[in-house]
Parts: structure tokens; C-alpha cells; sequence
């Protein structure tokens, strides 16, 4: 606790606390401001290197991490950590993989539909190109996350054990192992397409897993869309006992609504109406169809056959249209301005923990001697050498899969296809392609730039040499890649949430 009362100090430091200590009349002079700005940098740069920070604070937990999430230290520890171009890079090539997965893997289950069998036409089954990209992408999924529940064993067992726990990380790993698994499923039956039947719940499970998979991933790049989706898991923890509730309630007027018909002797053979639901010998069709009726399919002459289910219906529509789904709204409401109100605390909760993460596989990709996410942990050099080897090739083969299922697609492209759910699938798959190829070409050809620049003070050497045209030819080339990686970071949302570090914001204190 005192730790934690620290930071929020430390963080909440400015030029007034060092003026304060001295009467002298320069002590706002420019001399001080810049003295002032140095040693609030110094002191930052000191908590930063600290060995197992960001482990320490993410061992907190619940409230405490918000608390600590927002004051200036703890953003300038997540960003700087969050925030290194090839950090960063990586973040972006981890969420367009996860588009790629998911458009993958839809593209397979859409060829098992539209052609009877998992290999789809001729030339897809020959080269098997989109398999082979989701489940080479998968798998570096499973490496990372593997990987870092080591790493974080190695450090706490409490630091593991919520990593486990965590619904996010949940989800994440749920939808590599059953993409994964219902794909060599899928494989295995596709000479008889009719044993596949039971197997489409478990693939349509998969696609909304991949899809809640990438909606965790793009939470660590955008504030926005971060509150929203910590806003739905709060509303569930606030409503999961009204919820239980509530479906009490439909179990109970369901049972009363099925005794009066059986009562009454109204069920007869071959009938096709409400009450022919209620007569079903399936368990669940009577509940279905009172669900139906909450869910806004209301009708009075459904339930006109007896004044016994007049009075069922009107009482369940007025105990649970009227009353129970108000305060139902009431509590989400409630719980959703709460989480607005947090939006801040929520998005960088959310940054501390991926940071964690990154610095834990960190101490299995350094080449250092010593491990920077703990001083307890200390892995083998073979260990980490060989770790990091893995983990490098298996992102290596990861991209080359990628291109390979992007040439595929294009070639797939050119050919006559009249499924246009599968054309379209694949034009998006091709889109999103280009789009990310062109982001890594661009950022490669600035970090290239970057280096020769600062080993060669930069194209100084070609204007002595009066290349001045080649210069601004590559000057403006670079300029134009630069812009339109702002551009796409921009469209997205990634560099709305960048934290204000500027001299004015350190010497106003800190914002509320």
C-alpha cells in the first residue's frame, strides 16, 4: 500500500513541489523549468528500469491496478514499454493475424459448405493453402501464449494462476485449440460430408470464439473499443444473478402454460400451432417458445384456447416484459455509466497487463545474461536460446504461411467462381492482404531509413555528392510511407490514446 501511495505521489510531483523548497526569485526561471523537467525525466527513466515493476503492479489486482493505471508514471512505464517500434509492430501484426485466423478459418468451413468437402475445388486441394496459413498462424498464437504462462510461473504462481483465469486469455486460447481441432475434425470427415452434422455446432462455436479473439486484440490498441468490451464483461458480472433470475421466471410460466394444455386435453396429433409447441415432447420447445414471447414475438391469439392461458400469458407479460426487462435496462445502464466513468482505469488496466505479458516472454527472447522481468527468475542461456529460436521460426513460418495462402487467394481469385459468398470472402481476405503487406513493406523501408540515417548522418553524403535529386526523391518516398502508416494507425484508433508527455502537461500537474 505504501508502494502504491508512492507512485501516486511521485506521479502527481511538479514544478510547485521543487519551487517550494526554495525563495528564491528565479525559482520559476528557465534554468528551473529545464532543471525541474531533467529530473522528472531521470526519476521516471530510474522506476522504469526497475527489475519486475511491471510484474509487481499487475500482482496487485483488482482495484489497485486501476488506481495505479492512470497516474503519469504507470502511463509512461506502459507506453514506453507498449510503445517501442518493434513492440508495437508486433502488437499490429498480432491483430492482423487475428483477422487472417478468422477469415481463414471461415473461408475453410464456407468450401466444406459450398463443395461438399474441406478441400474445396481442384487446385485448392492440390495446394491446400488456407490450412496450412491457420494452422501455421495458430500455432505461433500457442507459442506466445505458452511462453508467457511459463515466463509467469517462473515469476509467481498468483501471477500465473490469474493469467489463467482471466476471460480474455480464456477466449484467446479456446479459439486457437478448437480452431485447431475441429479443423483436422473437418479434414478427417470430409470424404462423408453427412457425419459432419453434429460437428457444426462446435464449428460455429470456433467462429465466435476467432471473433471474440480479435476483439481482444484490437482492445489494447484503442481506447474506445477497450471500454466498450470491459463495459459488456461488467454488465454480465453486474446482471449474471438477475439473469439467473429471470430465466426462473420463463422456466416457471413455461411449465404452467404446458400443464393447462395437458390439463385440458387441447394437445392433438399434427398440431402446428403455439399450442403445438406446448404439446411437444421435446424438453425445451415449450421453453423456447415462451423465451420468444420475452424476446418481443407477442401474440394474445397465440394463447386464446382457454382463459387458464389468457391468465398465463398476461401475467408472464406483464411480470417479464414489463417489469423485470425495465430494471434489467435499469441495471445495465447503471453498470455501463460506471464502466464510462472508469473508461480511462479500463484501457490501461488493460495496457498493464499486456505489458506484463511482453516483458515475461521478453526474459525468454533477451540474449542478456540476467532476466529483466524479475531478479528471482533466472532462465538457462541454452533455455532462452533455444526458446527464442523457436519462437523465431515459428513467426517466420507463420508470415511465410500467410503468403502463401495470400498468393493462393489471388490465384483462387482468377478463376470463375459462382459461390458469392465465398468470391466476396475471398476479396476481403485479398483486401485486408494488401493492406497489411504494404504496412510492413512501409514500416520496414522507414526503420531501414532510420538506421542509414543515423549510421551515415543520414543522405547528407549523397548531397555532397550532389545526388540532390535521388535525395528528395527518397526523402519524399519515405515521408509519403511514414504518412500513411500515421494514416492507418489514425483510421483504427491506435494513436488516440497516446499519453501527453509534453513540458506543459508536466508543469500544469495532473489532469483529472
Amino acid at each position: 500500500m505504501r508502494a502504491v501511495t508512492f507512485m501516486k505521489l511521485l506521479s502527481q510531483m511538479t514544478l510547485d513541489d521543487l519551487a517550494a523548497t526554495s525563495k528564491s526569485p528565479d525559482r520559476y526561471s528557465d534554468e528551473e523549468i529545464e532543471r525541474f523537467v531533467t529530473l522528472h525525466d531521470d526519476t521516471f527513466n530510474a522506476v522504469y528500469v526497475m527489475p519486475g515493476i511491471v510484474p509487481a503492479v499487475l500482482g496487485l489486482g483488482g482495484q489497485m491496478i486501476e488506481n495505479l493505471s492512470t497516474t503519469r508514471v504507470m502511463r509512461y512505464i506502459t507506453d514506453r514499454t507498449i510503445r517501442k517500434e518493434s513492440v508495437f509492430f508486433v502488437l499490429i501484426c498480432d491483430f492482423f493475424y487475428s483477422i487472417f485466423l478468422l477469415l481463414g478459418y471461415r473461408l475453410h468451413v464456407e468450401f466444406l459448405i459450398v463443395q461438399s468437402m474441406v478441400d474445396g475445388p481442384e487446385h485448392y486441394r492440390e495446394n491446400n493453402y488456407i490450412s496450412v496459413s491457420t494452422t501455421c498462424i495458430a500455432f505461433y498464437f500457442l507459442v506466445k501464449e505458452a511462453m508467457t504462462l511459463l515466463s509467469l510461473y517462473l515469476t509467481s504462481k498468483k501471477l500465473a494462476k490469474r493469467y489463467c483465469l482471466s476471460v480474455f486469455n480464456i477466449i484467446d486460447v479456446a479459439a486457437v485449440v478448437m480452431l485447431l481441432g475441429i479443423d483436422r475434425v473437418l479434414s478427417y470427415y470430409s470424404s462423408d460430408p453427412s457425419s459432419l452434422y453434429n460437428e457444426g455446432y462446435a464449428a460455429s462455436i470456433t467462429i465466435i470464439l476467432l471473433w471474440l479473439k480479435l476483439m481482444g486484440a484490437f482492445k489494447i490498441l484503442n481506447a474506445a473499443f477497450a471500454l466498450f468490451l470491459y463495459a459488456v464483461n461488467e454488465v454480465i458480472r453486474e446482471v449474471k444473478w438477475f439473469l439467473l433470475f429471470l430465466v426462473a421466471v420463463v422456466l416457471m410460466f413455461s411449465d404452467a402454460a404446458r400443464t393447462v394444455v395437458a390439463a385440458r386435453g387441447d394437445c392433438q396429433p399434427d398440431l402446428e400451432n403455439v399450442i403445438g409447441e406446448f404439446c411437444s415432447d421435446s424438453l425445451f420447445t415449450h421453453i423456447i417458445r415462451m423465451y420468444a414471447v420475452l424476446a418481443g414475438d407477442v401474440a394474445l391469439e397465440y394463447f386464446q384456447s382457454s382463459d387458464a392461458m389468457i391468465a398465463v400469458f398476461v401475467f408472464f407479460s406483464f411480470f417479464s416484459i414489463i417489469i423485470l426487462l425495465n430494471i434489467l435496462i435499469a441495471i445495465i445502464i447503471d453498470s455501463y455509466e460506471g464502466s464510462k466513468q472508469r473508461s480511462r482505469e479500463i484501457f490501461y488496466r488493460a495496457r498493464i497487463e499486456y505489458a506484463a505479458h511482453l516483458v515475461a516472454r521478453k526474459q525468454f527472447l533477451t540474449p542478456k545474461e540476467y532476466s529483466d522481468f524479475h531478479v528471482a527468475t533466472y532462465v538457462p542461456p541454452r533455455v532462452r536460446l533455444s526458446l527464442r529460436l523457436i519462437y523465431r521460426c515459428v513467426s517466420v513460418v507463420a508470415a511465410l504461411a500467410f503468403e502463401y495462402n495470400f498468393l493462393g487467394a489471388l490465384h483462387f481469385l482468377t478463376d470463375e467462381i459462382k459461390h458469392e459468398t465465398t468470391r466476396s470472402l475471398m476479396i476481403v481476405y485479398v483486401s485486408v492482404g494488401s493492406i497489411f503487406n504494404l504496412y510492413v513493406f512501409s514500416v520496414a523501408a522507414i526503420a531501414l531509413f532510420s538506421m542509414y540515417e543515423k549510421r551515415f548522418n543520414g543522405l547528407n553524403s549523397m548531397t555532397e555528392n550532389q545526388h540532390t535529386t535521388l535525395h528528395g526523391i527518397i526523402k519524399k518516398v519515405i515521408w509519403f510511407l511514414d504518412m500513411a502508416v500515421m494514416l492507418l494507425h489514425r483510421i483504427l484508433g491506435f494513436n488516440a490514446d497516446r499519453s501527453d508527455v509534453s513540458e506543459e502537461f508536466l508543469l500544469a500537474g495532473e489532469d483529472k
